[in-house]
């Protein structure tokens, strides 16, 4: 039995069902926890379907998370999307429920709970629940509502179709915009940005540092962030900014979090930079990867490992 086929079997059996999926999410966390809740509510209407999380306002736009008692818990299925390691999932109350099931793109290091399925080179999670409707089509019905979600998670996780992108990820989403939903108002939503964002932009240009090796970063502290007031919109579109300068091969952004520490988006062209980020408490893609910095020598010793990778690959 596939994993697949056994996540079919735990949802059909299960009466409550309830969605979890990564702290500070993105697009594909929200488009495949809110697209695998539509495709199971849209298949079977007498379930009890809930999606959980901290709020995001920055991403009502994609739909608005739920406060449930705990008793809910009580013999539900719990599924977590788009989450490589348990730590990082967002309402702490995952495990409370009958059955586990981990449905993930991330490289599989922490192969939590009592189903897992894992495919480590999909584009996005997002386009493994459109993979998991299509492999069950004859029992399974999506909607257009849902195909929206799993189309934004998609277009979010693999930046545009500018990473992660094969010929599969184009066949899902040309099979996705089939049906019946506005894909240009999702792209102009995810294209857009706040005015303080735009202002932050300016200063991360300015401020941005190049090695010789097309290493480019930039440490934010908590005051430069503060000082733009950028709110719950957060810092992610920072990292592709980066990443828009012609000399460079790979980039970080390193945010400060409230406990001091720095949050730390590795991203490479074609450089494999993942290692890099498992030996700084982190882990992710071969480009693109996350890690966490204790303090400035730590970030420094990132930037050195990072620069060294790459001039290894100029002397080569």
């Amino acid at each position: 039995m596939t994993a697949q086929t056994a996540i079919l079997a735990q949802i059909k059996a299960a009466q409550t069902i309830i969605i979890h999926r990564h702290q500070r999410p993105d697009p594909d966390a929200f488009g495949s926890q809110f697209g695998l809740a539509e495709l199971i509510k849209t298949s079977f209407p007498q379930k009890e379907v809930h999606v959980v999380g901290k709020p995001v306002p920055s991403m009502s736009w994609m739909g608005k998370m739920e406060k449930i008692p705990d008793k809910l818990y009580d013999d539900a299925l719990v599924i977590v999307t788009d989450t490589a390691n348990s730590p990082r999932v967002d309402d702490r109350r995952f495990d409370y429920g009958k059955i586990l099931v981990k449905i993930d793109h991330h490289p599989n290091d922490e192969p939590y709970g009592d189903y897992t399925w894992v495919i480590e080179d999909a584009s996005s999670t997002s386009a493994m629940i459109f993979a998991f409707y299509q492999e069950f089509s004859d029992e399974l019905k999506l909607s257009d509502k849902g195909a929206a979600y799993l189309y934004a998670g998609i277009v979010g996780d693999t930046g545009r179709f500018l990473y992660g992108t094969n010929s599969t990820t184009m066949n899902i989403v040309s099979e996705l915009m089939k049906f019946k939903f506005d894909w240009v108002t999702i792209n102009q939503q995810m294209d857009t940005i706040s005015l303080p964002a735009a202002k932050a932009s300016g200063y991360v240009y300015e401020h941005m540092t190049t090695t010789e090796y097309g290493f480019n970063y930039i440490i934010l502290t908590n005051d430069i962030v503060d000082e733009f007031n950028l709110g719950d919109f957060g810092t992610a579109f920072i990292v592709p900014l980066l990443g828009k300068v012609n000399t460079v091969k790979a980039w970080a952004v390193f945010e400060q979090q409230d406990d001091g520490y720095f949050r730390v988006r590795l991203r490479s062209r074609n450089i494999v930079i993942n290692e890099i980020a498992k030996r700084h408490g982190g882990g992710g893609h071969e480009l693109a990867a996350g890690a966490t910095a204790k303090n400035i020598d730590e970030i420094h010793d990132i930037i050195n490992e990072a620069n060294n990778l790459l001039k290894e690959q100029t002397i080569k």
